[in-house]
C-alpha cells in the first residue's frame, strides 16, 4: 500500500485519533520525517496535530523524539500549530510536553487570526505556565 494513495492517508489520520501507536509505528518506520510531515489532510493538518488535539501523548513522543519530527514548522492552512490545536481540544499534558520539547516554538506564536494558544484554551493555561515554569518566561518577553 503506497503511502500517495488518500485512502492509507485517512487510514493514518484515523490511527492518531484512536491513539494506535503501533499501526503508526508499522506504517511509518521507514519514513524520514520530511516524508511524513508532507501527509496532510484537507486542511493542511499533519499526523501531529491529529495526536495533539486527540491528546495521545505516546503517538506525539514518537514523532518528535524517535521520529526527530520539529513541530515549530508545522501549520495548517489556517496557521495553526500543533500547540494551537491541543489548546482548542484542551489537551493540558499535551501543551505541556509540546512547550518542554520543543525550543523554537513559542506561546505567543499566531495563527492566522492572531490568536495563541493562550487565547485558544478553555482551562486556566495560566495555571499550565505556573506549573510548568514557563509563566515567567513568557511574560517577560
Amino acid at each position: 500500500m503506497a503511502l500517495s494513495q488518500n485512502s492509507t492517508h485517512l487510514f493514518l489520520f484515523t490511527a492518531c485519533e484512536k491513539g494506535d501507536l503501533q499501526t503508526i509505528k508499522t506504517h511509518l518506520k521507514s519514513l524520514s520525517s520530511s516524508e511524513i510531515c508532507s501527509i496532510r489532510d484537507e486542511n493542511q493538518a499533519t499526523l501531529l496535530h491529529y495526536a495533539s488535539r486527540y491528546g495521545y501523548l505516546e503517538i506525539l513522543q514518537y514523532f518528535i523524539e524517535i521520529k526527530r519530527i520539529d513541530i515549530s514548522q508545522l501549520r495548517t492552512e489556517h496557521g495553526a500549530t500543533c500547540a494551537h490545536d491541543a489548546a482548542v481540544c484542551d489537551q493540558m499534558e499535551i501543551l505541556k510536553y509540546i512547550f518542554h520539547h520543543s525550543e523554537k516554538l513559542r506561546w505567543d506564536v499566531r495563527d492566522e487570526l492572531g490568536n495563541t494558544p493562550l487565547h485558544l484554551g478553555k482551562k486556566n493555561i495560566f495555571l499550565l505556565l505556573k506549573k510548568a515554569n514557563l509563566f515567567d518566561s513568557f511574560f517577560s518577553g
